[in-house]
Order: structure tokens, then C-alpha cells, then sequence
């Protein structure tokens, strides 16, 4: 009877055994057709295409500045904000929206999970924290002397450190199967901010500049699931931990090979006049082609002698490699709706445009706004500074001291003023509607 009893229990467990094991991720490489495979990609549901994860020289900087300048300590203090970038999992590396990373089952619904952290295993891209003292926490030394990096998950808000954080993925797509699709773009996008701190020693010379050489990633992000990087988890230390690596791993920053380094001698902008008010027109006398003007007043200091450059090479003027320029930088919605009324020239824009073009009823269509200097020459715009640098005027970059009046000249900096123009006007072959005109622009003082 004992044995009896005794029997069906184990084939109980013998039957249970081969289900627990069942539940897995799987890795999609590829469009599978098959729909009796684990690595099936229903058509419709999303896209498949090989990807690498993250090995040495992988990642982006999306949308950083591709040349940054360190400066001396007196005219960039520590924590200065080098550059700001915002690095994307879609879009700006090999991934579109859509495509499927992984193909998980129903019931691992709630044990899928991004995890992040910076590369704690290297000296130079995220295991040596040098910006807490500076009030900078979770900054890490980079290769370069004096610059140091933070990364940010835009989704959770936290930042980037050696020990690895985790957000549960949600809000996942399925297929008719019921099988849980991973995509691109359920991962989260990262925020980078290179700062100025003496206290990041890096790996190169003092003096060296050009293009970053260093090939580890600066951050990694993991994906967590059945089958992929278990050994993962929150707070452990990535130094030791890197479960995965580096196939499952499909996102992260890399300086490497897309970041030029300068040491130059540049300015700083002073005063821009903050608010251009345009008069009222009519949209009679727009379409009839009269205009209103006025002017934008800039005032800059430049790094012009001793002391002030001391420890960097001498300020020249220009759109050439370790010269400084000016541009005008527009907001990235005003340069996609320029773009999509055809207001292009190389890789700029020739008009700014208002916020909320052909969306608000209120905004004016039909008109723009040009920029010029003083005698007329036009001006393109910045729709980006992500790889403009080195675009001269084509990108929108113009010599800074065009146009400009020295003034006084104190410790080796000497301030100048500068006027351009800003133009209302009807844009070319559009019929002008009523309404208002509101849009913003920074300008942008960069070494080229």
C-alpha cells in the first residue's frame, strides 16, 4: 500500500521537472518563418536582424558633440559641463524600434528585466567614481585627463554606477503565440554628461588630443531573463559581474573612435539678447514679400593671450580642426519640421522655424525665420550638434570673429561684440496663414 502510494508521487515530479525547465528567452538573430520554432518572428509583429551585443569598440555617443575641448582650470573650472548627449537604443545605433531581441514565454512576464551599470572591470570606462567629492556623483574617470563621465537611465532617473540597478520590462509586445517580444525600443535610453574634474588622472598624456582611443564601453546595458545573464543581480559589482557578457548585453556608451579631444584656446559667449520681438505683419504684406527685422547682439571673451592660455594652443578664428566657430543651434523639432518643408542646405537649415509649425492652429505657416550677418550674407542653422563639427558652413559653423568688435582686454581675455540679423519672412512657395511666431536658438561657441 506504503509503495503504492509512494509511486505516483515520483511521477508526479518526473512529469513536473521537464516544464520547469521549459521556460526560456531566446535570442532572435534573424527572421525565423517556421512557427513551430522558439525563434520564430511572426511576420507583422516586429522585425529580426543579426546583432553583436556589446564587445570591445561597440556603443555609441549618440548625440554628443563629436569634439570636445579641455581647457585650464581657469577658464573651465572643475565641473564644467563639457558636452551633453543623449544616447538612444534605437535609431542612432543598429536597432530600429521594432526589431526583436529576445522571444520570451508568457510566463516570464514578470522576470524580464534591463539591468545597467557602468564597465567596473576598466580603469578608464567606469570603475574608478571621481565626482562625488566635486558634488558630481557618479562621475567616472575617463581616458582623457580632466574629463570625467556620468551616465543617466532616462527612465528610471538613476544614474549609472559600477553596481548594477535593474528596471523590469513592461508593457511588452506579443505575438499571436502569446510569446513575449523584447525589442529595441522597450530598453531605455541613456543621458551622458562629460564633465571637467582635475581629479579624473585618464590613461593619456596631459597634452594628447585627437580622436579617443580607448575601446572599452563606457556603460553596458543587460538584458535579464530565463536562459540569459542570471547571475546578474541588483547591487552586485560589475568589476566581478558580468554574467552574459557580452552577446546578451544589447546596449551602451562608447567614446571610442567618435570622440575628438581638443586642447585650444576659445571663448565663451557673455550676453546674447535674450527675447527678439518682431513687429506685427500682415499676411498680405508677408505674401507680398516685405519683411521685418532685427538685430541679435552677442558678447563673447576669448582667450586671446597670457595668462588666460596658459596650457592650450593659441585662438584662432575659423571652421578648420582646433579653430573656434559659431553657430546658431535649433531646437532638434524646428530643425525635423524644417526639414520636412525642404528649408535645408548641406546638413544645416536656412530657416527657423516656430514651435508647434502646422500643429497648433494659433502658429503662423508660411513664414520662417533667417538669420544673416550684417551684410546680408545668410546663414545656415545647426540642426545638430552630433558630427556637425568639422560641417563649416554647410553644417551651419562660421569663423567667430566675423563681424565682431574687440573691446577691452584684461589677463590675456579680450571681449568682443558681434550683430546678425534675424529676418521674419514668407518661406518659399508656402501661402502664409495668420497667427503667432515663437521658437528658440541657442548660440553655440564650439572648437571645431
Amino acid at each position: 500500500m506504503k509503495k503504492n502510494l509512494f509511486m505516483p508521487m515520483l511521477l508526479v515530479v518526473g512529469i513536473g521537472l521537464p516544464q520547469l525547465s521549459w521556460a526560456m528567452c531566446y535570442r532572435i538573430t534573424g527572421t525565423n518563418t517556421n512557427s513551430a520554432s522558439n525563434y520564430y518572428t511572426e511576420p507583422g509583429k516586429g522585425t529580426a536582424a543579426s546583432w553583436d551585443g556589446m564587445p570591445d569598440g561597440a556603443g555609441s555617443i549618440g548625440t554628443l558633440p563629436t569634439v570636445v575641448n579641455i581647457n585650464n582650470s581657469a577658464f573651465q573650472p572643475d565641473g564644467t559641463l563639457l558636452a551633453t548627449g543623449i544616447v538612444p537604443m534605437v535609431g542612432n545605433q543598429i536597432y530600429n524600434p521594432e526589431q526583436i531581441l529576445f522571444r520570451c514565454q508568457a510566463g516570464d512576464i514578470n522576470n524580464l528585466y534591463e539591468y545597467y551599470a557602468t564597465n567596473g572591470d576598466s580603469t578608464y570606462a567606469g570603475h574608478v567614481e571621481v565626482g562625488t567629492a566635486a558634488g558630481l556623483p557618479q562621475s567616472y574617470q575617463t581616458y582623457v585627463p580632466g574629463m570625467a563621465l556620468r551616465a543617466t537611465n532616462m527612465l528610471t532617473g538613476e544614474y549609472y554606477s559600477r553596481y548594477w540597478k535593474a528596471r523590469q520590462l513592461t508593457n511588452l509586445d506579443t505575438d499571436s503565440q502569446g510569446w513575449l517580444l523584447v525589442k529595441a525600443k522597450n530598453f531605455s535610453n541613456t543621458k551622458v554628461e562629460l564633465f571637467r574634474l582635475s581629479t579624473s588622472a585618464g590613461g593619456w598624456g596631459a597634452t594628447s588630443t585627437g580622436i579617443y582611443p580607448q575601446s572599452q564601453p563606457a556603460t553596458y546595458i543587460a538584458f535579464k531573463g530565463p536562459g540569459f545573464s542570471n547571475g546578474l543581480s541588483v547591487g552586485a559589482d560589475s568589476n566581478s559581474q558580468y554574467d552574459g557578457w557580452y552577446g546578451y548585453w544589447p546596449g551602451g556608451v562608447n567614446l571610442y573612435n567618435r570622440l575628438y579631444i581638443r586642447r585650444s584656446a576659445t571663448c565663451v559667449v557673455n550676453n546674447v539678447t535674450p527675447l527678439v520681438l518682431f513687429p506685427t505683419i500682415s499676411v498680405s504684406q508677408l505674401q507680398a514679400g516685405a519683411t521685418v527685422r532685427q538685430p541679435i547682439n552677442i558678447s563673447f571673451n576669448c582667450q586671446t593671450g597670457s595668462p588666460a592660455n596658459s596650457g592650450v594652443t593659441s585662438f584662432t578664428s575659423g571652421v578648420a580642426a582646433n579653430q573656434t566657430a559659431m553657430g546658431i543651434l535649433v531646437n532638434p523639432g524646428n530643425a525635423a519640421t524644417a526639414a520636412s518643408l525642404g528649408l535645408t542646405s548641406g546638413s544645416g537649415v536656412t530657416y527657423l522655424v516656430s514651435d508647434n509649425y502646422g500643429t497648433d492652429p494659433s502658429v503662423a505657416t508660411g513664414v520662417g525665420i533667417q538669420i544673416s550677418r550684417t551684410n546680408g550674407t545668410l546663414l545656415n542653422l545647426l540642426s545638430s550638434l552630433s558630427g556637425s563639427v568639422l560641417g563649416g558652413n554647410a553644417a551651419g559653423w562660421y569663423p567667430l570673429l566675423d563681424d565682431a568688435v574687440g573691446g577691452g582686454v584684461v589677463s590675456g581675455v579680450t571681449t568682443y561684440n558681434k550683430t546678425l540679423n534675424a529676418t521674419l519672412k514668407a518661406l518659399p512657395g508656402k501661402t502664409v496663414t495668420a497667427g503667432k511666431v515663437s521658437a528658440t536658438a541657442q548660440v553655440i561657441i564650439q572648437v571645431q
